[in-house]
């Protein structure tokens, strides 16, 4: 097979726009001002160096200097070592030298010494793929196609935009292919992973079952074989279902509605749905891992045209769920962000019938999420520090914090150093006393309350003194607290008295209400009103009629469709917050002592609250 010439390579599009990164380097490096300079040019090891080997030349050929230059590239070897034999010694007899070197590299000494100056190319930017495609093919794109196209891989992004083709087609191409591939292979198991709980424990279980049912003990019926794993975008499930096929020693597969979908009609979804699960039980033992599992639907919310084809989806997805006998050896583990969204019946024994909710990591997890992602040991203050301002963040964007702390310290040939995890990390924001004053009041009001009404025991009460820059909570309250199967009216009462508590002690104590009150799903507000509407209009307290309606959005469409469970759900509140101010009134020096210790520590432990309250009461 006959290989493309230099000039037939240097036409295409991937050297145009390598060309174009890697002028500004060599300008720096003083390449094409004089001579007789000695440049590295560390690459990012995301992209090909033999086509950025090409680009050099291209750009030398272009300024007539192709002549005087010579391009020696840095080879890694089969076992991972990097050869520096031709580097060095060209460097030692030739006055013209341009060293191709990869980011991971250690450069030794010789070449340290012996180069006038070392430049990182850097990545690939839109500004350059943007000019490559005039250049090459005579059409304009915005920066925002630009960067939609270096979302994927360098070596796709090219050969989509092959000759001929529209931006369009090839931006089409490579998104129905990045749907494809959302198997993520990891090297460590679940019991490796921090933050999984009650999900971590559900594999461990289940490595135990597959080790009996390949020793026959057990049949497969006995197998706990299908899990809902639910969660904020970047929570790792992806990753933690192909973690748990390495901790049962089994097969890792990996599909979506998306990639189904992407078959064709109805029959070619159906289809490429059953295909996925044969494969699986061809690989048996197998995990078969379905990403954003939402996407199927919920019969019950089908409407219009198209809910003939939801419903045969649905039918379609529990056909091959339904029956032990179907999937031997098959175990589903389904990941979503909106679990509501999901057909009940997708849920029930025999199918997905175990729920867990994957939470953001909390502070410890954060330190051994990093720790882990860092792959190397740093001092606890550090990693302290780090996970401190990083609340809210989720895995994935403290794996992104590692590896550009990894970064810093590969760019400076060093390993990971403290401040390398500080200077990527967040800044924290100080916040001022009256700020701080205001929220221990309010999580003080809550802990009071809560305690009062036998709520729950509380673990701790946190007002911070300084802010992460993803954190929207100054404070909270950590309650222990088992919920009953049964619920009485006044269960649901006493739980809405304590979150209209927080309202209740700055409206005691300063006069005013603060906008940590309400605000979005989640705020103190928004639960107590949603709890009202249930009781109201859900459950017979309060009134004789029955809504299904669950979820904050159908909860609120409930209210502002009827307009006396609105009325009813105001008055449920108004009863609570005026019960809530009567508990303030009658505790207030408990809640002066409550707040000031808060305001002092940060951090006040369940145990000083629980006596503190409890000391009237005995």
């Amino acid at each position: 097979m006959n290989k493309s010439s230099f000039s037939e390579r240097a036409a295409t599009l991937e050297v145009v726009a390598y060309s174009i990164a890697a002028r500004t380097a060599l300008r720096k490096g003083g390449v094409l001002a004089r001579k007789d300079a000695a440049v590295g040019l560390v690459l990012s090891n995301a992209v090909n160096h033999e086509v950025y080997a090409d680009a050099v030349k291209s750009i030398l050929k272009s300024a007539n200097l192709n002549d005087v230059y010579t391009v020696v590239r840095v080879e890694e070897s089969w076992k991972g070592q990097h050869n520096w034999t031709d580097a060095i010694e060209f460097l030692g007899v030739k006055p013209a030298v341009i060293i191709l070197i990869p980011e991971d590299a250690t450069i030794p000494p010789r070449l340290v010494v012996g180069l006038d100056r070392i430049v990182n190319v850097g990545e690939l930017l839109p500004t350059h793929l943007a000019a490559a495609i005039k250049s090459a093919r005579g059409i304009r794109i915005s920066s925002a196609v630009a960067r939609s196209l270096l979302a994927h891989p360098p070596e796709l992004i090219f050969q989509s935009l092959r000759p001929g083709r529209s931006i369009e087609d090839a931006l089409s191409r490579l998104s129905a292919l990045a749907a494809r591939r959302k198997s993520v292979v990891v090297d460590c198991g679940v019991e490796d992973l921090p933050g999984f709980g009650a999900a971590q424990d559900w594999v461990l279980d289940l490595s135990r079952d597959i080790a009996d049912w390949r020793k026959r003990s057990i049949p497969w019926e006995d197998v706990d074989c299908g899990l809902l794993l639910s969660g904020p975008t970047g929570t790792g499930k992806t990753m933690f279902a192909s973690a748990a096929a390495r901790t049962c020693g089994i097969n890792f597969m990996a599909a979506s509605s998306a990639e189904w979908q992407a078959a064709g009609h109805l029959g070619d979804y159906l289809k490429a749905m059953r295909k996925s699960f044969r494969e699986a039980a061809d690989k048996a033992p197998t995990i078969l891992f379905l990403d954003e599992f939402d996407a199927v639907g919920d019969r019950s919310k089908f409407r219009g045209d198209n809910a003939g084809y939801g419903v045969q989806v649905v039918n379609g997805i529990l056909e091959m769920l339904d029956g032990s006998s179907r999937r031997e050896g098959v175990v589903v583990i389904a990941a979503t962000n909106h679990p509501d969204s999901i057909d009940p019946a997708l849920k029930r024994p025999g199918r997905l019938d175990r729920h867990v909710a994957i939470q953001l990591p909390e502070y410890d997890d954060r330190k051994k999420i990093l720790s882990l992602h860092l792959g190397t040991e740093l001092p606890a203050d550090a990693l302290a520090a780090a996970a401190r301002a990083t609340a809210g963040y989720s895995g994935a964007l403290l794996a992104q914090l590692a590896r550009d702390a990894r970064k810093i310290a590969r760019r400076n040939r060093r390993e990971v150093l403290p401040q390398d995890i500080l200077e990527v990390s967040p800044p924290l924001v100080s916040i001022d006393i009256e700020t701080r004053t205001a929220t221990a009041i309010h999580e003080a009001g809550h802990a009071i309350v809560g305690v009062e009404l036998a709520y729950a025991t509380v673990s701790a009460v946190v007002v911070l003194s300084e802010m992460p820059s993803r954190c929207d909570s100054l404070g909270h309250v950590e309650w222990q607290r088992s919920r009953p199967m049964h619920r009485s009216e006044q269960s649901y009462r006493d739980e809405i008295a304590m979150l209209m508590a927080g309202m209740a002690a700055e409206r005691e104590v300063i006069g005013q209400t603060y906008n940590g009150v309400g605000g979005g799903v989640g705020s103190d507000l928004q639960r107590a009103t949603d709890i009202a509407t249930v009781m109201v209009g859900c459950l017979g307290m309060g009134s004789l009629l029955y809504n299904d309606a669950s979820t904050p959005e159908e909860l609120a469409e409930l209210r502002k469709s009827d307009s006396l469970i609105r009325r009813r759900v105001e008055r449920v509140l108004a009863a609570e917050l005026e019960r809530s101010i009567a508990i303030i009134r009658r505790r207030r020096s408990d809640l002066e002592t409550l707040t000031g210790a808060v305001l002092e520590k940060q951090v006040v432990s369940g145990d000083f609250v629980m006596k503190l309250l409890q000391r009237d009461a005995g």
